[in-house]
């Protein structure tokens, strides 16, 4: 038959020296756990950065071109003599013309 060891021994005694290498370990292992999580928040804000600037690229090349076309059409209303300009200020004075519509 066996003897059942109920008994506590010296093994289950807390002191206080037992409590605060415990407590320090915890705090090791928490500040394990925050590096980690910060080393996965880094990573994968490089990477949204990096696709970010993938879709940036096309986007600045869009709007140079945008650019390119407005300098060019408005050199070339610049460049129109200024009786051209007169005669676009009467265009937008005419008056409104009818039409009949039959149904």
């Amino acid at each position: 038959m066996q003897k059942s060891n109920l008994s506590k021994g010296l093994r289950s005694l807390k002191t206080v020296q037992s409590i605060r290498t415990s407590a320090d370990s915890e705090n090791q292992n928490h500040n394990f756990l925050k590096l980690y999580m910060l080393e996965k928040e880094r990573s994968r804000l490089q990477n949204e950065q990096a696709k970010l600037l993938l879709r940036l690229e096309p986007i600045n090349n869009r709007l140079k071109e945008i650019e390119e076309f407005y300098v060019a059409s408005l050199g070339k209303k610049n460049s129109a003599s200024p009786e051209e300009n007169q005669d676009n200020q009467d265009d937008g004075k005419k008056e409104w013309k009818t039409v009949t519509i039959d149904y």
